[in-house]
Order: structure tokens, then C-alpha cells, then sequence
């Protein structure tokens, strides 16, 4: 296995953890939580959290300081598909070769599940913060929890989604469509990035630098998403970028904010290349 394959089992192990209940009254909202949880997602924004503080973190760090943020930022992920799938959002039936949530639950405990996962990603991290007894890792936990809420708030992704469910296609142009993208899908990329560094002690004018790679693989990554989804359903008629640019200028531009990301890594010191390697396959799913 590889480190990131290690990596991967080691989360995975984890968050199997936190939701082991015995059977209890209110024992359908959790198998509805652990159904879109465990249904076969990819842990890409978890990874980018592990991965970046593995690169930044001391030899004597434990991963025990960064796996509640991992957790946290997958189920609050993982709320938001059960969410997005729902009658009065996107109205899906299924989701990643499954039945959506709402279809094996019913939307009221699918919409419950939802929030079950959101308010669980607080307790995790509340539970963590309320056990560290050194002061500057308590600080560093309060700065990563506020920028993982502010990420995934109405000023983040809950605004992408605003903007995705309100405006008509009329209403679109290329600005609105990238900026619905850096909020919906690149705010919590970026953050599982940026949280990563916190928590490893990377200093603020390198944050910076890790919050412009993640923001910019945010974007590559929604960008290839949209070349990816051109392929297998070219007339579905959903909005994305390929309504403004044609697929060629779109290819160009998943690689210049490719490079740019790498670009903004180039004066930190990395310890390996696996945050860059896992970043590359991310980013180049359509080739």
C-alpha cells in the first residue's frame, strides 16, 4: 500500500468510529447518515486536509490532531449531497450509481440526516478542542473550525448553492458561473487545504499560499467535472462553464490554474510529493 492508500484506510477506520450506536429509538436517522457516508465517495476533500498536514506537520505530530478536522469537513461534504439530491433542490434520484438518500429514507429523514451529519461535525470538533491541554494547539483548532464554518456558510458553499437553485439560465454569464463554482464546489476545497496547514503550524504568509493552490484546484476540479459530465450526458442543459467557453479554452484553463497552483507551492517546503500527485490525478480525470 502506499502512504496515501495508508492514509486513506487509517480516515476510512476513523470515521467508521464515530458512528458505531447501538440500536436506539432515533436509529433510522443514523443508518440514513451512515448510508450517504460510507456510499462509495472518494474522501478527495478529506485527503487534501491529511495530505497537507502531512507535508507541513513534525516528525513527533500525531495524526490524532487532524483526523477530527478530516472527518468534520467529509460529513459536512456528505450533508451537502444528501441536501443537494432533495425534491426541492436538484431533485435526484441517484447518486453515484445508488439511490439518493431521500429515495431509501424519505426526504424527512434524509433531510434529518443532513443535519445530523452537520451538527456532528461540530460535536466531533468541539469534543477535540475541549480535550487539548497545550495552548497553541488550542488556538490553532479554533482558527481551523472557524474557517472550516465561514467556508461552508451562506458566504461559502451555502451561497454557491443559493446561487445554483435561484438564478435562471437567462440570468448566467460566465462571471456568475465561476463564482457560484469557487463558492458551491472550490470554498471547502480550499479550506480542506487551508485547515490542513493550520493545524500543522504553517505560518500565515504560507496559509496564504496554500488558500490560493486549494482555490485554484477548486476550480480545475469543477472545470473537469464539467468536461467529464459534457461526456457522458452532453444534452442534459444544466449550467456550466462549457455555456460560456468551448471545450478546448476550458482544457486551457484547468492548466494554467494548474500551474498556478503548483506556482504558489514552489517557495514552501514540501516533504514529499503526495499532496502534488494526489492533486495531479485529481485534476486530470478526463484524460
Amino acid at each position: 500500500m502506499t502512504d496515501t492508500d495508508n492514509l486513506l484506510e487509517k480516515f476510512n477506520n476513523y470515521l467508521s468510529s464515530l458512528l458505531e450506536y447501538d440500536d436506539s429509538p432515533q436509529h433510522k436517522v443514523i443508518d440514513s447518515m451512515k448510508y450517504s457516508l460510507f456510499s462509495g465517495g472518494k474522501r478527495i476533500r478529506p485527503m487534501l486536509t491529511l495530505l497537507t498536514y502531512s507535508e507541513f506537520s513534525s516528525e513527533e505530530d500525531s495524526f490524532d490532531k487532524i483526523l477530527p478536522f478530516a472527518a468534520a469537513i467529509e460529513m459536512i461534504h456528505t450533508y451537502s449531497l444528501i441536501h443537494d439530491d432533495l425534491p426541492a433542490m436538484d431533485n435526484d434520484d441517484f447518486r453515484r450509481e445508488k439511490p439518493t438518500n431521500h429515495k431509501v429514507y424519505t426526504e424527512g429523514i434524509a433531510t434529518l440526516a443532513g443535519d445530523g451529519l452537520l451538527n456532528m461535525s461540530m460535536e466531533i470538533l468541539l469534543r477535540h478542542i475541549e480535550n487539548l491541554e497545550d495552548k497553541e494547539d488550542l488556538k490553532r483548532a479554533i482558527r481551523a473550525m472557524k474557517y472550516i464554518y465561514n467556508a461552508t456558510g451562506v458566504n461559502g458553499m451555502i451561497g454557491g448553492q443559493t446561487i445554483d437553485i435561484d438564478f435562471k439560465v437567462a440570468d448566467y454569464n460566465e462571471d456568475i458561473c465561476e463564482n457560484m463554482y469557487k463558492l458551491k464546489t472550490g470554498a471547502l476545497i480550499k479550506a480542506s487545504v487551508v485547515v490542513g496547514g493550520i493545524i500543522a503550524g504553517v505560518e500565515a504568509d504560507n496559509i496564504t499560499k496554500l488558500s490560493k493552490f486549494g482555490e485554484n484546484i477548486g476550480l480545475a476540479y469543477q472545470y473537469e467535472d464539467d468536461l467529464l459530465d459534457e461526456d457522458k450526458d452532453p444534452d442534459s442543459g444544466e449550467i456550466n462553464m462549457l455555456f460560456f467557453k468551448d471545450k478546448e479554452d476550458l482544457k486551457n484553463e484547468i492548466v494554467d490554474l494548474t500551474n498556478s497552483s503548483y506556482e504558489a507551492l514552489e517557495d514552501l517546503e514540501l516533504k514529499d510529493n503526495l499532496l502534488k500527485s494526489f492533486v495531479a490525478k485529481l485534476i486530470n480525470r478526463s484524460k
